[in-house]
């Protein structure tokens, strides 16, 4: 509200100069000082000035000293101690409405919704001619949970400021906890379409849609997103996040595909998804782009086993050795298992033994028991 705070001033300036031209030469006035430093963000200073002000004195102008006194207050975020004054300055005979807005300004702050309320409804003309004031009340009846006046003050911004988008993206914020999803929707794609956000909004409409279970919703947003912002990494996961949820896996490894060309971070992730979706050719292709050694093997060996490869989670036994990867019972118990699957009994039962983790162990028993079947007898070998 810098408009009203730089007419206010002005006017304190003008009068404060007239008055001035009255008196002594040697006679400081405070009121003019702290109007000064007030206007030039001495903020301590200015009230400093005013506190030197006798307010005994008949010739001080109270509506001019109270209300400057309310600013400097206001500024050293005194909200309490601002709207005294201001209160004071009205019944001294301030007849200017924007003093009503700095009220309602401090009583937000204060969490004192009801008072702002009322100070805003006290500068009607003010309220509707600014559609951030309306957004204001709007919000201060939402958090009294005044819900349905928070959605019709927001109303009133659309009928009012036509142009002003941001009460879509307020709207959208109230409707969504309210469970109002395809009016939610709605709001998210006027903003969109016409207040052009940038991606953090978009994935903030998104992600609210996601949390509160509308995934199809979300997607419908999240796939225009895609069109605006299509070499956005963080929108493109959360859109093949929301094709994970609905179990969309070809769709969302393609869309992880996309993002590790955007962003290395994301390589790892698609080629998770491409083994998810069954696709190993592609998995291993983006495995093989992976830096980090230990995570490149680790993966690896899960894709071989997903398509039943198990020669190659032998031929790996080396590699794993050289990364630490051992170290990891999950890891030593898929060798072993590998090397059963191939017949290659004597490595397997090398890596059995060195398995001590309880849920491992038990399937090293079943395991073992599997081999001298199929050293026994053949026929009952179950591979």
């Amino acid at each position: 509200m810098k408009i009203f705070l730089t007419i206010l001033l002005t006017l304190f300036m003008t009068t404060a100069i007239l008055a001035d031209e009255k008196k002594p030469k040697d006679e400081v006035d405070y009121i003019t000082l702290g109007t000064i430093l007030l206007k030039d963000g001495y903020y301590s200073r200015a009230n400093d000035a005013l506190n030197n002000v006798d307010l005994q004195d008949k010739a001080v102008d109270k509506v001019q000293y109270y209300t400057l006194e309310g600013l400097v207050k206001s500024k050293l975020l005194q909200y309490e101690e601002s709207n005294k004054n201001f209160y004071l300055a009205i019944e001294s005979g301030q007849t200017k409405k924007s003093v009503f807005i700095y009220i309602a300004q401090n009583s937000f702050k204060l969490q004192k919704y009801e008072d702002a309320i009322k100070a805003l409804n006290n500068a009607k003309e003010l309220l509707q001619a600014q559609p951030r004031l309306m957004a204001l009340k709007a919000e201060c009846f939402y958090r009294l949970k005044d819900y349905n006046s928070a959605l019709s003050t927001l109303e009133s911004v659309n009928q009012i400021h036509p142009t002003y988008y941001d009460a879509y993206k307020q709207r959208f914020a109230y409707l969504v906890p309210l469970g109002l999803y395809q009016s939610a929707l709605d709001d998210a794609n006027v903003y969109m379409k016409n207040a052009k956000p940038d991606e953090k909004v978009t994935i903030s409409f998104i992600s609210a849609l996601r949390k509160a279970k509308q995934t199809n919703k979300a997607i419908l947003l999240g796939e225009n997103a895609h069109l605006l912002y299509p070499r956005n990494a963080t929108l493109t996961v959360l859109l093949a996040s929301l094709y994970i949820d609905k179990d969309m896996i070809q769709a969302a490894a393609d869309l992880f595909d996309k993002a590790s060309l955007l962003d290395r971070k994301y390589i790892k992730d698609s080629s998770e998804m491409f083994r998810r979706a069954k696709e190993y050719i592609q998995a291993l292709y983006k495995n093989s782009q992976i830096l980090d050694s230990k995570e490149k093997y680790k993966q690896k060996i899960a894709i071989y086993l997903e398509f039943g490869n198990y020669e190659k989670v032998a031929a790996t036994e080396s590699a794993l050795t050289r990364n630490g990867l051992l170290e990891d019972q999950n890891i030593v118990y898929a060798l072993a298992y590998s090397y059963y699957m191939i017949r290659e009994f004597d490595k397997c039962e090398f890596y059995l033994k060195k398995i001590t983790k309880t849920n491992l162990f038990q399937k090293a028993i079943e395991l073992r028991k599997n081999m001298n079947k199929c050293k026994n007898n053949h026929w009952e070998c179950t591979l």
